[in-house]
C-alpha cells in the first residue's frame, strides 16, 4: 500500500510539474488602437513580416513600461496580435493596467473552446430496429414523430436546387467517408498549437495549413501532462465529419443515414483538435470561411452562405474576438449557426453573441433537451437526441487515429445547429439573393409551435438540467420545420433532382438521377423534365461526353472514360431549374479540386424565384427506389415508418429505464 502511495504521489506531482512547464504562459488577444501611420489591411506574404516586425516592436515598448513581458504568436484581424506573458497571481492587474494603455483598443483572454457534444452511445430503440429506419427519425413525417425537422416531406419534392457552400468550423473532416465524398471543397486547417493540431504539418512556429484532414483528437494519457486543459483520456470524437455529414452529403438508405441537404457543398475548416482549441483561430476561421482576409493564410475563393459552429465557450461573448468575426462574416453575407451548449442552463459563447443564430436542442418528444442551454438569445429548437433516439451520422472506428469508417450516434446540439444550417443552405439554393436577414426570419416563420407534454414542466431560468416544455421566450421561435420554409419558395415551382446513391458515379459506370415530385409554378406536379450535362470536364480531350438514358422523370447517366466531373440539370417547363455537381471517380478518390472547378461557374448561377407557396410540399418520403414516393422497404430509406415489432416490445417494455437518461 505505501509503495502505491508513494507512485500516485510521485505521478501527481509530475504531473503539476509538467503541466506547469508546458502551460506556462498566460495567453491574451490584444487590439491596438488605429494609427494613422500604421495600415494593416494587407496580408501578403511580405507585409505580413513587416506587420509581425511592427507588432514586435510595440510589445517591446509595452514590456518596458509595463515590466512584464509579452511576446508575439501572431498578427489578429486588422488591428491586432496574439500574445503570451507569464502567467502568475500578477496576470490579471497587468491585463488591466493595459487597458489603460492609449496605444490598447482592448485585451481578452484567447479562452479555450470546445466541442458541444457528448459521448457516443447507441440509443436502445435505435439498436432494435432491425430495419434501420429509427436512425433516421428526425427526418420523418409529423405524423410518425411529430418533433422531426420535417425533411421527409420536403424530399418529395426537393432536394436543392444547385450546391451552396457550407462551412463546417469543426475538428476537420474524413475526406475518404463515404457520406462526403464529393461534397468537400479544399479548405483550411486554422490551428495553429502544435499540440492541438497534432497533424504534424505546418512551419515557420505554426501548425496551420492548407489541409483540413483530421488527424484525430483522442487523448492519452501522456497529453494530460502537455496540458491541463484535458478533461480526461478519450477516444477521438471525429465530429467534424459528423457534423458535415449530417448537414450535407450522400444518402447510405442501407445504414438509415441521411443528411439535410444532399447537393451541398461542405468547405471544412479546422478548428479545433486535442483537448479543443482558442478562439483566436475559431474567429480567424469564421473571418475566412466569409471570404474575409486572414494574416498568413490564402483567399477564400469560396466564401460559405452558412458558417456552422458547433462548438463553444462559457461565459460572455467576446466582442472583440468572436463577436467581431460574426460581426464581420455577417456583414460579408454569412449566416453564422452556433450551438447553444450542453450545460443544461445559460447559452454559451458564441451563440449569444450579437448576429449569431443560436440553436437549441430538442429531444424525440418535443421537449427541451435535458443538457441543452437555453436563454433570450436563442432563435431556434431542433433534435439533438437523447439516449434512446440519438442522432446518426458518420464517423470512425479510430480510436487516435483514423481507422474504418462507420456510422455512430452522439447526442447534444452540436448537432441541432447542422439541421439548422442545412436547412438554410437549401433556401438559399432557391432564392441566392437573399439577405441574411431574410432566411433568418423565414427560419423562424417557417418553424412550428412547440409541443406540450403534460408531466413535463415549462422551462423557466430555474428549470436547469431538465427536461421542459419550451417557451418562445428561451427556446427560439420554435421548432425547424423544413419543408414549410422551402414552401414559402414554392410559388415558382420546385424542381427535384437527386440519386439514392450519391452524386460520385464511379468510371465507366451508371447512375440513376430522379427528379420525380417536380413542381411547376402552378404547383401541379409534371410528368417530365428535360436533362443535360453543362461544365463537362475530362482527363482526356477526346473522351466522350456523358451518356444521358431519359425516361419520363428519370435519367440513367453513364460516366465515360475520360470524364472526371460535370454539372448535370434538370429543367422543367413553366418552372425551376436544379443543377447536382456529379463527380467522376472510385471510392475514396473524389477531388475537392474538381469540385471546385464545377462549382465555380454555378456560384452565381443559381435559379431563383421569389412569391408565397402555390401548393403544399407533400407528406411522404423518398425510399431506396428513388420514386419520391412513400417507401415501405426494411432498408429505410429517408425517413417514414415506424420501430418493427421486434423493438417496438422491447422499446415499451424498457422505455422508462432509458428514455430520460443523460449519459454524461
Amino acid at each position: 500500500m505505501q509503495l502505491r502511495f508513494a507512485i500516485q504521489s510521485s505521478l501527481f506531482i509530475l504531473l503539476v510539474i509538467f503541466s506547469t512547464v508546458s502551460w506556462s504562459a498566460d495567453r491574451w488577444v490584444i487590439q491596438f488602437k488605429e494609427s494613422p501611420g500604421r495600415s494593416q489591411t494587407s496580408v501578403n506574404p511580405s507585409s505580413l513580416e513587416s506587420r509581425k516586425a511592427d507588432l514586435r516592436a510595440r510589445l517591446a515598448e509595452l514590456s518596458i513600461i509595463h515590466k512584464r513581458t509579452f511576446q508575439l504568436v501572431r498578427p489578429f484581424g486588422e488591428h491586432g496580435a496574439v500574445i503570451t506573458t507569464p502567467n502568475g497571481s500578477g496576470a490579471e492587474q497587468a491585463r488591466l493596467r493595459l487597458l489603460s494603455d492609449p496605444m490598447i483598443e482592448s485585451v481578452e483572454p484567447d479562452r479555450r473552446i470546445k466541442l458541444r457534444a457528448q459521448s457516443p452511445l447507441i440509443g436502445l430503440l435505435n439498436a432494435l430496429d432491425l430495419s434501420r429506419r429509427s436512425r433516421s427519425w428526425f427526418h420523418q413525417d409529423l405524423s410518425t414523430q411529430p418533433a422531426s425537422i420535417n425533411t421527409g416531406a420536403m424530399w418529395t419534392n426537393f432536394h436543392g436546387t444547385a450546391p451552396t457552400v457550407v462551412a463546417v468550423l469543426d475538428t476537420g473532416v474524413l475526406p475518404s467517408h463515404p457520406m462526403l465524398q464529393g461534397h468537400l471543397l479544399s479548405g483550411y486547417d486554422f490551428v495553429a498549437d502544435s499540440f492541438i493540431g497534432a497533424d504534424g504539418q505546418g512551419s515557420a512556429g505554426s501548425d496551420r495549413d492548407s489541409d483540413p484532414t483530421d488527424p484525430g483528437d483522442g487523448v492519452g494519457p501522456a497529453d494530460l501532462l502537455s496540458d491541463p486543459v484535458c478533461g480526461g483520456v478519450s477516444q477521438s470524437s471525429w465530429h467534424g465529419t459528423f457534423v458535415s455529414a449530417l448537414l450535407a452529403g450522400n444518402p447510405v438508405p442501407s445504414e438509415g443515414v441521411f443528411s439535410v441537404n444532399w447537393n451541398a457543398v461542405v468547405l471544412p475548416v479546422r478548428v479545433l483538435g486535442k483537448c479543443g482549441g482558442f478562439s483566436s483561430d475559431l474567429a480567424d476561421g469564421i473571418r475566412w470561411a466569409a471570404g474575409l482576409s486572414v494574416p498568413g493564410a490564402p483567399n477564400n475563393p469560396f466564401p460559405a452562405r452558412v458558417i456552422n459552429l458547433s462548438l463553444g465557450a462559457e461565459g460572455a461573448c467576446v466582442a472583440s474576438i468572436e463577436g467581431a468575426a460574426i460581426a464581420a462574416a455577417r456583414q460579408a453575407g454569412s449566416l453564422v449557426v452556433v450551438a447553444a451548449g450542453n450545460d443544461g442552463s445559460t447559452v454559451d459563447s458564441p451563440a449569444n453573441c450579437p448576429g449569431a443564430f443560436g440553436v437549441a436542442a430538442i429531444d424525440q418528444e418535443g421537449l427541451k433537451a435535458n443538457y441543452s442551454n437555453f436563454g433570450s438569445t436563442i432563435q431556434l429548437s431542433a433534435p439533438g437526441g437523447d439516449a434512446a433516439f440519438p442522432i446518426w451520422s458518420a464517423s470512425n472506428t479510430g480510436f487516435s487515429g483514423p481507422l474504418t469508417n462507420t456510422y455512430n450516434t452522439k447526442i447534444g446540439t452540436s448537432f441541432s445547429a447542422p439541421m439548422v444550417a442545412g436547412a438554410a443552405s437549401l433556401y438559399w439554393s432557391l432564392d441566392p439573393s437573399a439577405s441574411v436577414a431574410t432566411v433568418e426570419n423565414l427560419l423562424k416563420t417557417s418553424a412550428r409551435p412547440f409541443l406540450s407534454q403534460g408531466g413535463s414542466p415549462t422551462c423557466t431560468a430555474d428549470t436547469v438540467g431538465v427536461e421542459c416544455n419550451c417557451t418562445r421566450a428561451l427556446c427560439g421561435a420554435g421548432m425547424l420545420d423544413v419543408a414549410s420554409l422551402i414552401n414559402s419558395q414554392a410559388a415558382a415551382g420546385l424542381t427535384n433532382l437527386f440519386s439514392n446513391t450519391g452524386n460520385v458515379i464511379p468510371p465507366g459506370q451508371t447512375r440513376t438521377f430522379s427528379a420525380s415530385g417536380t413542381l411547376n409554378s402552378s404547383g401541379q406536379e409534371v410528368n417530365a423534365v428535360s436533362f443535360d450535362v453543362i461544365n463537362v470536364l475530362k482527363s482526356s480531350a477526346d473522351a466522350p461526353n456523358p451518356i444521358l438514358s431519359v425516361s419520363g422523370l428519370e435519367v440513367d447517366v453513364t460516366a465515360p472514360s475520360g470524364v472526371t466531373g460535370f454539372d448535370l440539370r434538370a429543367q422543367a417547363a413553366n418552372g425551376r431549374t436544379a443543377i447536382a455537381s456529379v463527380i467522376v471517380a472510385n471510392q475514396g478518390a473524389t477531388s475537392p479540386t474538381l469540385l471546385a472547378s464545377l462549382l465555380s461557374p454555378l456560384i452565381n448561377g443559381a435559379a431563383t424565384g421569389v412569391g408565397a407557396p402555390s401548393s403544399a410540399v407533400g407528406d411522404a418520403v423518398v425510399g431506396d427506389s428513388g420514386s419520391g414516393s412513400a417507401a415501405g422497404s426494411s432498408s429505410g430509406g429517408g425517413g417514414g415508418g415506424a420501430l418493427n415489432l421486434l423493438g417496438l416490445l422491447a422499446c415499451l417494455f424498457l422505455l422508462h429505464c432509458f428514455k430520460k437518461k443523460n449519459t454524461v
